[in-house]
Protein backbone atom coordinates (compact mmCIF):
# COMPACT_ATOMS: atom_id res chain seq x y z
CA UNK A 1 0.00 0.00 0.00
CA UNK A 2 2.73 1.92 0.76
CA UNK A 3 4.40 1.91 -2.83
CA UNK A 4 1.49 3.10 -4.33
CA UNK A 5 1.52 6.03 -1.93
CA UNK A 6 4.56 6.83 -3.00
CA UNK A 7 3.80 6.22 -6.99
CA UNK A 8 0.94 8.08 -6.76
CA UNK A 9 2.78 11.15 -5.13
CA UNK A 10 6.02 11.07 -7.87
CA UNK A 11 3.19 11.22 -10.31
CA UNK A 12 1.35 13.65 -8.87
CA UNK A 13 4.41 15.93 -8.17
CA UNK A 14 5.49 15.08 -12.10
CA UNK A 15 2.18 16.71 -13.13
CA UNK A 16 2.43 19.60 -11.38
CA UNK A 17 5.80 20.43 -12.65
CA UNK A 18 4.73 19.78 -16.43
CA UNK A 19 1.87 21.67 -15.79
CA UNK A 20 3.68 24.58 -14.28
CA UNK A 21 6.31 24.47 -17.19
CA UNK A 22 3.35 24.39 -19.34
CA UNK A 23 1.56 27.35 -17.98
CA UNK A 24 5.71 29.81 -17.61
CA UNK A 25 5.83 28.96 -21.40
CA UNK A 26 2.45 29.29 -22.75
CA UNK A 27 2.19 32.73 -20.93
CA UNK A 28 6.49 33.24 -21.89
CA UNK A 29 6.77 34.22 -17.84
CA UNK A 30 10.96 34.57 -18.37
CA UNK A 31 10.75 36.50 -21.74
CA UNK A 32 12.79 33.36 -23.46
CA UNK A 33 14.88 34.70 -26.51
CA UNK A 34 13.40 38.01 -25.77
CA UNK A 35 16.89 40.54 -25.64
CA UNK A 36 16.71 44.65 -24.66
CA UNK A 37 19.05 46.99 -26.99
CA UNK A 38 21.22 48.73 -24.59
CA UNK A 39 24.83 51.17 -24.11
CA UNK A 40 28.01 49.34 -23.24
CA UNK A 41 30.54 51.41 -21.97
CA UNK A 42 33.90 48.72 -21.93
CA UNK A 43 36.69 49.09 -19.31
CA UNK A 44 40.23 48.06 -19.73
CA UNK A 45 40.75 44.65 -19.11
CA UNK A 46 41.69 43.26 -15.73
CA UNK A 47 45.51 41.70 -14.93
CA UNK A 48 45.52 37.73 -15.45
CA UNK A 49 46.74 35.91 -12.42
CA UNK A 50 50.29 34.79 -12.57
CA UNK A 51 48.76 31.25 -12.48
CA UNK A 52 45.94 31.52 -14.72
CA UNK A 53 46.19 29.01 -17.81
CA UNK A 54 47.92 29.48 -21.07
CA UNK A 55 44.91 29.61 -23.29
CA UNK A 56 43.03 31.71 -20.56
CA UNK A 57 43.02 35.58 -22.29
CA UNK A 58 45.17 38.02 -20.93
CA UNK A 59 42.63 39.05 -18.10
CA UNK A 60 38.44 39.26 -17.77
CA UNK A 61 36.87 42.60 -19.51
CA UNK A 62 34.55 44.29 -17.86
CA UNK A 63 31.97 46.45 -18.25
CA UNK A 64 28.66 48.29 -17.63
CA UNK A 65 25.30 48.08 -19.83
CA UNK A 66 22.79 50.94 -19.90
CA UNK A 67 19.08 50.78 -20.35
CA UNK A 68 16.79 53.31 -20.86
CA UNK A 69 13.09 52.74 -20.01
CA UNK A 70 11.86 53.37 -23.14
CA UNK A 71 13.84 50.47 -25.19
CA UNK A 72 13.18 48.45 -21.90
CA UNK A 73 9.39 48.90 -22.26
CA UNK A 74 9.93 48.08 -26.34
CA UNK A 75 11.30 44.76 -25.05
CA UNK A 76 9.25 43.40 -22.20
CA UNK A 77 6.28 45.36 -21.97
CA UNK A 78 6.72 46.69 -18.17
CA UNK A 79 8.24 50.25 -16.87
CA UNK A 80 11.02 51.39 -14.98
CA UNK A 81 11.89 54.20 -12.99
CA UNK A 82 15.07 55.27 -14.77
CA UNK A 83 18.02 54.54 -16.69
CA UNK A 84 19.52 51.41 -15.33
CA UNK A 85 23.62 50.75 -15.16
CA UNK A 86 24.46 47.09 -14.59
CA UNK A 87 27.64 45.60 -14.30
CA UNK A 88 29.06 43.03 -16.47
CA UNK A 89 31.62 40.71 -16.56
CA UNK A 90 32.75 38.68 -19.96
CA UNK A 91 33.75 35.02 -18.91
CA UNK A 92 37.55 34.23 -19.89
CA UNK A 93 36.37 31.95 -22.94
CA UNK A 94 39.11 30.99 -25.48
CA UNK A 95 38.29 32.09 -29.17
CA UNK A 96 38.73 28.99 -30.49
CA UNK A 97 36.22 27.05 -27.99
CA UNK A 98 33.40 29.85 -29.65
CA UNK A 99 31.15 28.34 -32.21
CA UNK A 100 31.57 29.68 -35.47
CA UNK A 101 28.27 30.76 -35.67
CA UNK A 102 28.32 33.04 -32.86
CA UNK A 103 31.40 35.16 -32.92
CA UNK A 104 30.05 38.00 -33.05
CA UNK A 105 28.09 37.44 -29.47
CA UNK A 106 29.77 37.62 -26.02
CA UNK A 107 28.45 35.81 -23.06
CA UNK A 108 28.53 37.82 -20.20
CA UNK A 109 27.63 37.64 -16.67
CA UNK A 110 25.43 40.59 -14.54
CA UNK A 111 25.18 40.68 -10.76
CA UNK A 112 21.93 41.89 -9.64
CA UNK A 113 21.24 44.77 -7.02
CA UNK A 114 18.90 46.61 -6.14
CA UNK A 115 18.67 48.73 -9.22
CA UNK A 116 18.19 45.56 -11.67
CA UNK A 117 14.40 44.97 -12.67
CA UNK A 118 12.38 42.35 -11.23
CA UNK A 119 12.20 40.76 -14.17
CA UNK A 120 16.03 39.83 -14.37
CA UNK A 121 16.24 38.64 -10.87
CA UNK A 122 13.27 36.37 -11.49
CA UNK A 123 15.37 34.53 -14.24
CA UNK A 124 18.77 34.69 -12.19
CA UNK A 125 16.93 33.14 -9.61
CA UNK A 126 15.34 30.58 -11.97
CA UNK A 127 19.22 29.77 -13.63
CA UNK A 128 20.34 29.03 -10.26
CA UNK A 129 23.95 30.05 -11.30
CA UNK A 130 25.09 31.28 -7.62
CA UNK A 131 23.98 35.11 -7.85
CA UNK A 132 24.62 36.00 -11.66
CA UNK A 133 22.59 36.76 -14.48
CA UNK A 134 24.24 34.52 -17.23
CA UNK A 135 23.25 36.22 -21.07
CA UNK A 136 24.94 37.18 -24.12
CA UNK A 137 25.86 40.43 -25.76
CA UNK A 138 25.62 40.96 -30.03
CA UNK A 139 25.82 44.27 -31.41
CA UNK A 140 23.80 46.01 -33.69
CA UNK A 141 24.17 47.60 -36.88
CA UNK A 142 23.60 50.82 -35.06
CA UNK A 143 26.59 51.00 -32.95
CA UNK A 144 24.34 49.71 -30.01
CA UNK A 145 24.18 46.38 -28.11
CA UNK A 146 21.46 43.65 -27.26
CA UNK A 147 21.54 41.93 -24.33
CA UNK A 148 19.78 38.60 -23.58
CA UNK A 149 19.23 36.66 -20.95
CA UNK A 150 19.94 32.94 -20.79
CA UNK A 151 16.39 31.07 -21.66
CA UNK A 152 15.27 29.19 -18.69
CA UNK A 153 13.42 26.03 -19.36
CA UNK A 154 11.75 23.15 -18.00
CA UNK A 155 12.36 24.96 -14.52
CA UNK A 156 9.72 22.91 -12.26
CA UNK A 157 10.24 19.21 -13.96
CA UNK A 158 14.68 19.75 -12.94
CA UNK A 159 12.99 20.49 -9.72
CA UNK A 160 11.51 17.32 -9.54
CA UNK A 161 13.71 15.05 -11.19
CA UNK A 162 17.33 16.29 -10.74
CA UNK A 163 16.58 17.91 -7.43
CA UNK A 164 14.38 16.14 -6.38
CA UNK A 165 13.83 12.39 -7.30
CA UNK A 166 17.44 11.94 -8.04
CA UNK A 167 19.09 13.85 -5.21
CA UNK A 168 16.91 11.81 -2.52
CA UNK A 169 17.08 8.40 -4.55
CA UNK A 170 21.26 9.01 -4.67
CA UNK A 171 20.55 10.07 -0.86
CA UNK A 172 18.79 6.84 0.05
CA UNK A 173 20.88 4.45 -1.48
CA UNK A 174 23.91 6.19 0.21
CA UNK A 175 22.45 5.74 3.54
CA UNK A 176 20.92 2.18 2.72
CA UNK A 177 24.58 1.52 2.17
CA UNK A 178 25.63 2.97 5.06
CA UNK A 179 23.20 1.15 7.49
CA UNK A 180 24.29 -1.89 5.99
CA UNK A 181 27.37 -2.92 8.29
CA UNK A 182 26.16 -0.97 11.32
CA UNK A 183 22.81 -3.27 11.68
CA UNK A 184 24.42 -6.19 10.92
CA UNK A 185 26.28 -5.78 13.99
CA UNK A 186 23.23 -4.93 16.15
CA UNK A 187 20.98 -7.79 14.92
CA UNK A 188 23.96 -10.09 14.79
CA UNK A 189 24.27 -8.79 19.15
CA UNK A 190 20.09 -9.07 19.19
CA UNK A 191 20.52 -12.76 17.94
CA UNK A 192 23.11 -13.76 20.34
CA UNK A 193 21.22 -11.83 23.09
CA UNK A 194 17.65 -14.19 21.91
CA UNK A 195 19.77 -17.38 21.56
CA UNK A 196 21.62 -16.51 25.37
CA UNK A 197 17.96 -16.54 26.44
CA UNK A 198 17.93 -13.19 27.39
CA UNK A 199 14.73 -12.31 25.72
CA UNK A 200 13.07 -15.42 27.59
CA UNK A 201 14.31 -13.65 30.63
CA UNK A 202 12.11 -10.46 30.05
CA UNK A 203 9.39 -12.59 29.08
CA UNK A 204 9.43 -14.11 32.45
CA UNK A 205 10.21 -10.24 34.51
CA UNK A 206 7.17 -8.99 32.03
CA UNK A 207 4.54 -12.06 32.87
CA UNK A 208 3.27 -10.64 36.75
CA UNK A 209 2.72 -7.50 34.36
CA UNK A 210 1.12 -8.98 31.33
CA UNK A 211 -1.27 -10.48 33.66
CA UNK A 212 -2.71 -7.51 34.88
CA UNK A 213 -3.00 -5.74 31.15
CA UNK A 214 -4.61 -8.46 30.23
CA UNK A 215 -6.76 -10.08 32.68
CA UNK A 216 -9.12 -11.75 30.03
CA UNK A 217 -6.78 -14.08 28.71
CA UNK A 218 -5.92 -17.43 30.81
CA UNK A 219 -2.36 -17.41 31.91
CA UNK A 220 -1.26 -20.50 29.95
CA UNK A 221 -2.80 -19.68 26.73
CA UNK A 222 -0.49 -19.31 23.49
CA UNK A 223 -1.30 -16.26 23.32
CA UNK A 224 0.45 -15.18 26.54
CA UNK A 225 3.67 -16.65 25.24
CA UNK A 226 3.78 -14.81 21.94
CA UNK A 227 2.39 -11.26 23.43
CA UNK A 228 5.74 -11.59 26.16
CA UNK A 229 8.13 -12.79 23.13
CA UNK A 230 7.02 -9.87 20.75
CA UNK A 231 7.31 -7.19 23.79
CA UNK A 232 10.68 -8.49 24.71
CA UNK A 233 11.56 -8.74 21.08
CA UNK A 234 10.69 -4.98 20.65
CA UNK A 235 12.06 -3.73 23.83
CA UNK A 236 15.60 -4.86 22.06
CA UNK A 237 14.84 -3.93 18.69
CA UNK A 238 14.31 -7.29 17.51
CA UNK A 239 12.30 -6.19 14.73
CA UNK A 240 12.33 -8.66 12.27
CA UNK A 241 11.55 -11.46 15.08
CA UNK A 242 8.46 -9.24 16.61
CA UNK A 243 6.84 -8.92 13.39
CA UNK A 244 6.02 -12.54 13.21
CA UNK A 245 5.59 -12.41 16.65
CA UNK A 246 2.89 -10.10 16.86
CA UNK A 247 1.13 -11.57 14.01
CA UNK A 248 0.92 -15.12 16.02
CA UNK A 249 -0.71 -13.44 18.85
CA UNK A 250 -2.99 -11.64 17.35
CA UNK A 251 -3.83 -14.74 15.92
CA UNK A 252 -4.20 -16.67 18.64
CA UNK A 253 -6.21 -13.72 20.42
CA UNK A 254 -8.74 -14.08 17.91
CA UNK A 255 -9.53 -17.20 19.26
CA UNK A 256 -10.99 -16.32 22.22
CA UNK A 257 -12.81 -13.78 20.45
CA UNK A 258 -16.62 -14.31 21.08
CA UNK A 259 -17.33 -11.58 18.16
CA UNK A 260 -15.63 -12.07 15.23
CA UNK A 261 -14.20 -9.01 13.48
CA UNK A 262 -14.64 -6.71 16.46
CA UNK A 263 -11.45 -6.24 18.09
CA UNK A 264 -11.26 -7.47 21.95
CA UNK A 265 -10.10 -5.36 24.71
CA UNK A 266 -6.76 -7.71 25.04
CA UNK A 267 -6.40 -6.93 20.68
CA UNK A 268 -6.50 -3.16 21.42
CA UNK A 269 -4.34 -3.24 24.33
CA UNK A 270 -1.88 -5.59 22.53
CA UNK A 271 -2.05 -3.21 19.52
CA UNK A 272 -1.35 -0.15 22.06
CA UNK A 273 2.01 -1.89 23.53
CA UNK A 274 3.44 -2.96 20.19
CA UNK A 275 3.13 0.37 18.41
CA UNK A 276 4.90 2.51 21.29
CA UNK A 277 7.02 -0.14 21.80
CA UNK A 278 9.03 0.62 24.89
CA UNK A 279 12.50 0.70 23.50
CA UNK A 280 15.66 -0.30 25.76
CA UNK A 281 17.69 -0.62 22.54
CA UNK A 282 16.69 1.90 19.62
CA UNK A 283 19.46 -0.31 17.04
CA UNK A 284 17.80 1.58 13.93
CA UNK A 285 17.97 5.09 15.13
CA UNK A 286 21.61 4.32 15.92
CA UNK A 287 22.63 2.91 13.16
CA UNK A 288 20.72 6.04 11.17
CA UNK A 289 22.70 8.40 13.35
CA UNK A 290 25.58 6.99 12.67
CA UNK A 291 25.41 6.61 9.11
CA UNK A 292 24.60 10.20 8.82
CA UNK A 293 27.96 10.99 10.35
CA UNK A 294 26.54 11.82 14.24
CA UNK A 295 29.37 12.15 16.27
CA UNK A 296 27.79 10.30 19.19
CA UNK A 297 25.14 7.70 17.90
CA UNK A 298 24.18 6.20 20.95
CA UNK A 299 23.44 9.74 22.85
CA UNK A 300 19.96 8.80 22.20
CA UNK A 301 19.42 6.05 24.40
CA UNK A 302 18.47 7.81 27.57
CA UNK A 303 15.92 10.06 26.17
CA UNK A 304 14.51 7.35 23.52
CA UNK A 305 13.75 4.97 26.68
CA UNK A 306 12.12 7.96 28.38
CA UNK A 307 10.18 9.24 25.23
CA UNK A 308 8.70 6.05 24.09
CA UNK A 309 8.26 4.66 28.67
CA UNK A 310 5.86 7.82 28.76
CA UNK A 311 4.04 7.00 25.27
CA UNK A 312 3.58 3.15 25.96
CA UNK A 313 1.70 4.18 29.71
CA UNK A 314 -0.01 6.94 27.96
CA UNK A 315 -1.43 4.57 25.50
CA UNK A 316 -2.22 1.73 27.61
CA UNK A 317 -3.94 4.30 29.94
CA UNK A 318 -6.21 5.59 27.14
CA UNK A 319 -7.19 1.89 25.27
CA UNK A 320 -8.19 1.09 29.56
CA UNK A 321 -10.06 4.42 29.89
CA UNK A 322 -11.71 3.86 25.83
CA UNK A 323 -12.36 0.24 26.84
CA UNK A 324 -14.74 1.39 29.85
CA UNK A 325 -17.11 3.42 27.72
CA UNK A 326 -20.64 1.22 27.43
CA UNK A 327 -20.28 2.35 23.72
CA UNK A 328 -17.45 0.06 23.14
CA UNK A 329 -18.80 -2.69 26.06
CA UNK A 330 -21.98 -2.97 24.23
CA UNK A 331 -19.92 -4.13 20.75
CA UNK A 332 -18.59 -7.62 22.51
CA UNK A 333 -21.10 -7.73 25.28
CA UNK A 334 -23.24 -10.78 23.79
CA UNK A 335 -20.90 -13.44 22.07
CA UNK A 336 -22.20 -14.37 18.11
CA UNK A 337 -24.42 -17.11 17.26
CA UNK A 338 -26.87 -18.89 19.30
Amino acid sequence: MLNYIWLTLIVLGIGVAVFSDWRDISTDRYRNGQGVVCDLAQEPPRPAAPDAPAETPAGRRTGTISVSPADYRNAYGEEIPGTIAQKIVFPPIPSEKIPEGRKNRSGVELSPDEHTPALWRQIQAAQKTDGVLRGTLEPRPDGRWTFTPDAVKFLHMNAVTNDGIVRYAKIAVELAIGLIGIMALWLGLMKIAEQAGLVAMLSRLLKPVTTRLFPDIPPDHPAVGAMLMNISANMLGLANAATPLGLKAMEELDKLNRKTGVATDAMCTFLVINTSSVQLIPATVIAIRAAAGSANPTEIVGPVIFATTIGTVVGVAVVKLLARLPVFRRQIAAPEGP
